[in-house]
């Protein structure tokens, strides 16, 4: 029987490690912490599920195969949400993405309205805070976008963002209508059972040798060998969903990420946040947060009291890959580097922002292709 070893058990890694076991793989899978299933794996703080950052299943309609494929083993529920966005200037939450009612109340909507109307049809971007210029102005772009952006990736400005802004930008028409984070054409869901995504791992790691708290400390691409704590595995094929510059012990140099803490608290009231809200943006110049979740939206959670998180960036954990050149072109010089039989994958792996469903389906199409 062939030998699989995959590093991580995040959901890349359990999806992968599923994969292989349908086809007849003997799969080991090493996990550095005491727990598998990552960042998507429900916790419980005084009987409150929830999870680090929020983990809707969210994307376009053309993924529905990942929806499918699921909701067969974990029960989904569709869901409609709504964003707001705490505007200090005005003491106002509007919603987000932004809508044309909103703008009306804000202080400075004469100004706001005046560029819009002047906004060219079609600008040139090379970076973030042209490209959001170019949609909705230089006022909103500040309200909206500007500060949050500058404190959730922890940079000094916005035009060091400058991976997949090059573009030309055609002018962002308000939302009008009725109030929803996402328009037509995309799927957006969560699990009906109160431990979220949970048994999705259990099912996926089923008949896999799992190591839990084992550190890798290098991977020998060439005798594809895992070492780890006096240790040795060796392998078939490595799947990895860490960082690539890992495996290569970071010879070219070290991948930038962007991390959250995350702080729970419980509230004496069976509701914190208006019907529709799950999540609340705080994208002002003096602020620490980026977003407080409450966590009861999703998980229909019944108490007396509420659980609510909130994010704040730091550079404490590695958790999301960032939109620089040339951090993308260093992420891909690794990548391109690996040999046939180690393959990266997942949101670290491929050092690119993708979602449950991009993996998902990255892991259909990789059991089609074994």
């Amino acid at each position: 029987m062939k030998q699989a070893i995959i590093i991580g058990s995040g959901f890349s890694g359990c999806m992968f490690a599923m994969m292989l076991r349908q086809k007849k793989w003997n799969v080991t899978i090493v996990e550095k912490s005491k727990i598998f299933g990552g960042g998507v794996r429900t916790f419980f703080h005084g009987g409150h599920p929830y999870t680090y950052g929020p983990r809707h299943f969210i994307g376009p309609e053309k993924n529905m195969p990942a929806f499918e494929f699921l909701n067969k083993i974990v029960p989904m529920r569709h869901i409609k949400k709504i964003n707001l966005s705490y505007q200090e200037k005005d003491d106002f939450f509007a919603n987000y993405p932004i809508h044309i009612d909103d703008i009306k109340k804000l202080s400075d909507s004469k100004k706001i309205f005046s560029e819009l109307d002047n906004l060219p049809k079609e600008t040139k971007s090379k970076n973030f805070e042209e490209f959001w210029i170019g949609r909705v102005g230089k006022t909103l772009y500040e309200r909206f976008n500007k500060y949050y952006n500058l404190r959730a990736w922890q940079i000094k400005s916005n035009t060091e963002m400058d991976y997949g802004f090059e573009a030309t930008v055609k002018r962002k028409p308000l939302e009008t209508g009725p109030r929803n984070e996402f328009p037509t054409g995309y799927i957006n869901a969560y699990p009906t059972n109160k431990d979220g995504y949970n048994k999705f791992f259990d099912v996926a790691l089923e008949g896999c040798n799992i190591l839990l708290g084992k550190e890798i400390k290098s991977v020998d691409q060439d005798k594809l060998t895992v070492h780890f704590d006096n240790e040795q595995l060796k392998a078939d094929l490595i799947i990895s969903t860490i960082s690539p510059d890992f495996l290569f012990d970071y010879c070219w140099g070290e991948l930038a990420y962007v991390g959250r803490d995350f702080y729970k608290i419980v509230l004496p009231i069976k509701q914190a946040l208006p019907d529709d809200v799950y999540f609340i943006y705080y994208p002002n110049e003096n602020e620490q947060q980026t977003r407080v979740t409450e966590f009861k939206k999703f998980t229909l959670h019944k108490s007396n009291n509420t659980l609510i998180t909130l994010e704040v960036p730091s550079m404490k954990n590695k958790l999301y890959p960032t939109m620089i050149k040339s951090q993308v072109n260093l992420a891909n010089k690794y990548l391109q580097s690996l040999p046939e039989k180690i393959l990266s994958v997942g949101r670290m792996g491929t050092y690119r922002y993708v979602d449950i469903d991009d993996i998902i389906m990255q892991g259909l199409e990789f059991k089609k292709n074994l």
